[in-house]
């Protein structure tokens, strides 16, 4: 087009018609223009891909490591949430309220085998580390993943009160009870292939529901293991915020 415009230019300006070569003029100025503004937002572009292209990755990292963090929270979340209906269990058969058809055995490995969360933190504290938290543009995303450390704390200090309660209950079954009556009870059930022989004491954990300490030690699993529940769902809403807005984020790259 800048040729034909030449070619033109050329013949007018032979011809002494600078009146209808001004317009052909403009029109090689405009096309100069457009010219100019086309390499710049390529050259944009490139930079842009360039920047954009360790974000997305950071993203991609980021979405790995919490979708396996809420796998992960989620099953611990049920088996606490089974913990505490198997300790209220055990409370509405304790002192008079026991009328000998119950089985404590059934119930007492659920009542102090509340498990403990270790989140994957690994891209996001190299982020953090490294100071690179910066690269991902979306302030709401920087401002949750800031707060999942502190949330992370907060539950790792009621899963320490709660192993604390546990410890207590297991002290008291251990002095006063037989875990290997539990262990019979449980096992056969189970995938395991351990052996575990009978106890050489005639003994009954069902005894145990008429001790008033033993209520209250299970009473205080119960409030310990549903503190503790409340912050796991803290950060699984944390975790699916996260992952919201990451998606966003990502979709914006797609």
């Amino acid at each position: 087009m800048a040729t034909f415009l030449r070619k033109i230019r050329r013949r007018l300006i032979a011809e002494n018609r600078i009146g209808k070569y001004i317009p052909y003029a403009i029109g090689e100025i405009i096309l100069v223009v457009i010219g100019i503004l086309i390499a710049l937002q390529i050259n944009n572009m490139n930079e842009a891909s360039k920047t954009d292209k360790p974000e997305y990755e950071a993203l991609q990292n980021l979405k790995t490591d919490f979708e396996s963090n809420k796998t992960a929270l989620q099953e611990i979340i049920q088996k606490n949430t089974k913990n505490i209906e198997s300790s209220i269990k055990i409370l509405e058969h304790t002192g008079d309220k026991y009328n000998g058809k119950f089985l404590l055995d059934s119930l007492l490995i659920a009542a102090v085998s509340a498990p403990s969360y270790n989140a994957q933190n690994g891209f996001l504290n190299d982020l953090t580390n490294s100071g690179s938290l910066g690269i991902l543009k979306n302030g709401q995303l920087r401002s949750k993943l800031s707060s999942w450390a502190p949330t992370l704390e907060r539950l790792a200090i009621r899963e320490k009160y709660q192993e604390g309660s546990e410890y207590n209950l297991i002290d008291f079954i251990t002095k006063n009870g037989s875990w290997l009556h539990v262990n019979n009870y449980n096992l056969p059930n189970s995938s395991s292939s351990l052996a575990i022989p009978k106890s050489g004491f005639e003994v009954s954990n069902n005894d145990m529901l008429s001790s008033l300490e033993f209520e209250n030690l299970v009473e205080n699993n119960v409030i310990y293991f549903n503190s503790t529940l409340k912050v796991q769902n803290q950060c699984l809403k944390l975790i699916d915020d996260i992952l919201t807005l990451i998606d966003t984020e990502l979709a914006k790259g797609d």
